[in-house]
């Protein structure tokens, strides 16, 4: 249950308000990060009414269908129909707004939408299920953190490095919330490969994941991993998906690899849209937009044989 709340335009005593007043959200089994204002998807913003920033953040809000709280001076009340409030109201007053704010947002109802129990609860799985069938790009929230799933790409994004790895650490973990990306990511936000990302913690969380069905699919595009050379396991395993093995035993038993570790790499495939359900016709990488997505039967597949990638056996 998590909100993202922003701030525009206030000093750093207001801040601090806003920030114990976020903490009482607690009460009500929410949890919530105030953050300064990026431009950025969030659930609620915080504006001062007397400031142009804020006015400017307000109107771009208006626009992308955020919901506003705007903090004035003339009392210290909260009214609900304007979502005013006055700078010096008590705390109790701006956890009422804020409730009231994200109820009308349909913040609330998303947070506090109940997580799927058992195997959906760990963040990579819940991840792939929100992914499977869907062509366009995600946005993907957990702590505060959002991290963007960009398929057209091939990359996730996120407001910093440091995100990026404490999303990787969520991976294995409840509490993640998904919606459609609206828009591009910041021009300064950190990129990794979406495939790397995917297959990395595919291959950390393996052991806590389902045996992964991979008689049901087939390789779509082949793992782009030319900027993690020790992600070599993942090609063997792509090569003899490719090549119709489709048995989790086959597949451990001609690498070498445990099982766990084998349906792992192969939860971050399709996690990463590399792999599509068997009979479906349609890739990610036939579409124009995926440039950066390569079909296996292509040069990469040639240079994998090349090296030894695509002998029956090891």
């Amino acid at each position: 249950m998590n909100i993202d709340i922003r701030v525009a335009g206030t000093g750093e005593d207001l801040q601090k308000r806003l920030r114990l007043a976020s903490g009482l959200l607690l009460a009500h089994k929410i949890r919530s990060t105030v953050r300064d204002w990026d431009g950025t998807r969030c659930d609620c913003v915080v504006v001062t009414g007397d400031d142009l920033f804020g006015q400017r953040v307000r109107a771009y809000a208006a626009l992308k269908q955020i919901p506003v709280l705007t903090i004035t001076r003339a009392n210290d009340t909260f009214d609900p129909a304007t979502n005013t409030i006055g700078d010096g109201a008590p705390l109790n007053l701006y956890v009422r707004a804020f409730l009231a704010i994200l109820q009308a947002g349909d913040a609330l109802s998303r947070a506090r939408a109940p997580v799927a129990s058992g195997e959906d609860r760990i963040g990579l799985l819940a991840l792939s299920r929100a992914l499977a069938d869907r062509e366009g790009d995600l946005l993907a929230m957990v702590d505060g953190i959002e991290v963007h799933i960009l398929q057209s790409s091939g990359h996730v994004a996120a407001r910093s490095q440091q995100d990026l790895e404490q999303a990787k650490d969520q991976l294995g973990s409840p509490g993640w919330q998904f919606r459609d990306s609206n828009g591009k990511p910041c021009d300064s936000c950190y990129f990794e490969s979406l495939d790397i990302f995917m297959i990395r913690a595919g291959i950390r969380y393996g052991g806590m994941l389902p045996a992964f069905p991979v008689a049901e699919y087939r390789l779509g595009c082949w793992p782009d991993l030319g900027t993690a050379p020790d992600l070599v396991d993942p090609l063997r395993i792509a090569s003899l998906v490719a090549k119709g093995h489709r048995s989790l035993d086959e597949l451990a038993g001609l690498t070498g690899i445990d099982q766990s570790q084998v349906s792992g790499i192969l939860w971050g495939f399709r996690a990463a849209s590399l792999l599509v359900p068997e009979g479906r016709r349609d890739t990610l990488a036939s579409r124009p937009e995926s440039k950066a997505r390569m079909p296996y039967a292509n040069v990469f597949q040639k240079l994998a044989s090349r090296f030894g990638l695509f002998q029956k056996s090891w």
